[in-house]
């Protein structure tokens, strides 16, 4: 049997001034992350143009995602560092079994979905001082 790769499309599935949802399908791997960052990024140029700097949440869902590799973990890699200095929140929603697996085991998941609104360290780690500093 030969496998036969599915073009991957990202489609704009709402939009809101908070939050921007938006659909993945067909493959996510080395011949389809580049379009995959362009097209996200399309998007996120698109709900800024449109609400400005207010975007929170950002929702991906992989419902009818039909394969990933190395190439995806890259893409949403990429993903989260645009999103997450600007204070949007990563969630991926949907996820086939074997997507939710890739990123458990790479130790990404977690990562990956972190609130963005949380005050960090610049090493990405939440910073005791800045903490304790806040604390009424």
């Amino acid at each position: 049997m030969t496998y036969l790769p599915t073009d991957l499309t990202v489609t704009v599935r709402s939009t809101h001034p908070h939050a921007l949802h938006l659909a993945v399908a067909g493959d996510l791997d080395y011949e389809s992350a580049r379009q995959f960052t362009h097209d996200t990024n399309q998007a996120l140029d698109a709900h800024r143009q449109e609400h400005g700097p207010v975007l929170q949440d950002l929702h991906l869902d992989f419902s009818r995602l039909t394969g990933i590799d190395s190439s995806a973990l890259s893409a949403l890699l990429l993903l989260h560092r645009r999103t997450h200095p600007a204070g949007t929140t990563l969630h991926l929603e949907q996820q086939p079994t074997y997507m939710t697996r890739i990123l458990e085991l790479t130790g990404i998941a977690d990562h990956l979905t972190r609130d963005a609104r949380t005050l960090s360290a610049p090493g990405g780690e939440l910073d005791e001082q800045t903490e304790t500093a806040s604390a009424p």
